[in-house]
This record gives C-alpha cells, sequence and structure tokens, in this order.
C-alpha cells in the first residue's frame, strides 16, 4: 500500500511545470543549508557545552529547517494544483 502511494507521489512530482520544480528544488536546498548549520551549532554545544543558548538556537534552526522543507514541498503541491486547474 505503501509503495502505491509512493509511486503516486512520484508520478505528480514528476508532471510538475519547470518552475514549480525550480523553486521546490532551490528551497530544498535552503532548507538543507539550514539544518546543517544548525547540526553544527548542535555539534559544537555537545563537545564543549558552553552555553545553553547554543542548543536552543541549534534546536530551533533545525526545527525551522525542517519546516521550511515541508512548507516547500506543500507549497509545491499546491501551485501546482492550481496552475492546472487554471489552465
Amino acid at each position: 500500500m505503501f509503495t502505491k502511494m509512493f509511486t503516486k507521489l512520484k508520478e505528480r512530482i514528476r508532471h510538475f511545470d519547470y518552475k514549480i520544480k525550480k523553486i521546490m528544488k532551490s528551497g530544498f536546498y535552503v532548507s538543507f543549508y539550514i539544518c546543517l548549520f544548525a547540526t553544527l551549532l548542535l555539534a559544537v554545544y555537545a563537545l564543549l557545552y558552553t552555553s545553553p543558548n547554543l542548543y536552543y538556537i541549534g534546536l530551533s534552526l533545525l526545527k525551522t529547517g525542517f519546516m521550511f522543507f515541508v512548507y516547500f514541498i506543500i507549497c509545491g503541491f499546491a501551485f501546482d494544483t492550481i496552475q492546472k486547474q487554471l489552465i
């Protein structure tokens, strides 16, 4: 059942407009770099344990990066649906 859903999702993403794919891809890169920077901050906190604020900043950035990732996926599907309904 999961594989059917996953293949249906892949087919839908494959038929996205080029501009939507490009925006989603750049959004994924931004989200990835935010998460990477947050992981670096959390690693520094784990190694040095200098300030609890460093932990909270890293954790907040990690949450933000993941949320941006999800937002770009949702907005990509929404814009594609709206664009196909207008045509």
